[in-house]
């Protein structure tokens, strides 16, 4: 274990028994055998070159923002992706993947691109967008990425979207040991007044949705609506609109917002956030998911499938 210590430190800063509850916003999870803080992309991929040709167990992590962590030990290395270099090139964006996706939108803002707007106030970053094609307000990052450039098994290769398999929450990325390095995002150009505008259209309609306790977001993905087993015309025309049928609807409807078993907790402000109300365990979160999912599909006859990556 010294051994390892010791090499581990020539990449980044290194903690030993480190608690994933202080880097999840869930605020969940149990220690890291060994917790590797790397800030610059060459280092990361020393770091994975060696930990893979040692056959040793690892975990990315980025913003911490869409994970349900274990309440159990992590044998091996956590890798905190934390290189934050960005830079603008008339309308394109090229960000590290450790950058947190707010910056982002701030800076192409600065610089009169459009594009990103929606994505103001969400958390997280590049690399943990970009992986589980982050969206909010009917928008998703899969639409204004480029190209994005990867290791995979010692390799350097960079991928055009087309390459990416981008869907409603998911890429190809979540289906590979592929680990993002970072990510060029086509915008365009736009007047500063109108985007500051979408800006604050987008936040003021995230004010009050949210519940300020910990969590990781919406928790379940929205239902399409060509897969509801129910009279479509009976739904909400927004929904029909919109093509998708949110999960808070759902929930909503079977009386589960406010929903508590231990410390977890159905969120009061919205039926999709399930928050850790009072020092939550996974066991405690994974419980009330259970709850949620029985009552909806006794119901409605569907499914709920997490959007959060549950480890």
């Amino acid at each position: 274990m010294d051994d390892l210590y010791k090499k581990l430190k020539e990449f980044g800063q290194v903690k030993l028994n480190e608690p994933l509850s202080k880097h999840t916003t869930f605020k969940i999870g149990g220690t890291a055998q060994f917790f590797v803080i790397v800030e610059e992309t060459e280092k990361l991929i020393d770091l994975l070159n060696y930990l893979s040709g040692e056959g040793i167990n690892y975990y990315i992590l980025g913003g911490g923002s869409n994970l349900l962590w274990q309440d159990e030990e992590f044998e091996g290395v956590i890798i905190k992706i934390s290189n934050f270099k960005f830079q603008i090139s008339n309308c394109e964006l090229i960000a590290d993947a450790g950058v947190l996706l707010s910056k982002i939108v701030i800076e192409a803002s600065k610089n009169n691109l459009t594009g990103m707007e929606w994505a103001i106030g969400i958390p997280g970053t590049v690399g943990g967008a970009v992986r589980g094609n982050a969206g909010a307000m009917g928008k998703e990052i899969g639409s204004v990425v480029e190209s994005v450039k990867i290791w995979r098994n010692g390799e350097i290769l960079e991928l055009k979207n087309s390459e990416c398999d981008f869907g409603y929450r998911e890429s190809g990325f979540k289906k590979t040991n592929d680990v993002i390095l970072s990510a060029t995002f086509k915008l365009a150009v736009g007047e500063k007044q109108n985007i500051a505008a979408e800006m604050q259209k987008y936040l003021k309609q995230r004010t009050g949705r949210y519940p300020a306790f910990p969590s990781a977001g919406s928790f379940f993905k929205n239902l399409d609506i060509k897969n509801w087993p129910g009279k479509v015309e009976e739904l909400p025309e927004i929904f029909r609109e919109r093509g998708k049928v949110p999960v808070g609807y759902l929930v909503e409807q079977v009386g589960m917002k406010g929903f508590t078993l231990g410390g977890g907790k159905v969120a009061d402000e919205h039926g999709n956030f399930i928050i850790n109300f009072n020092e939550a365990s996974q066991l405690d979160i994974l419980n009330v998911v259970e709850e949620v999912k029985e009552k909806v599909y006794n119901k409605f006859g569907v499914e709920l499938e997490p959007e959060v990556e549950i480890i």
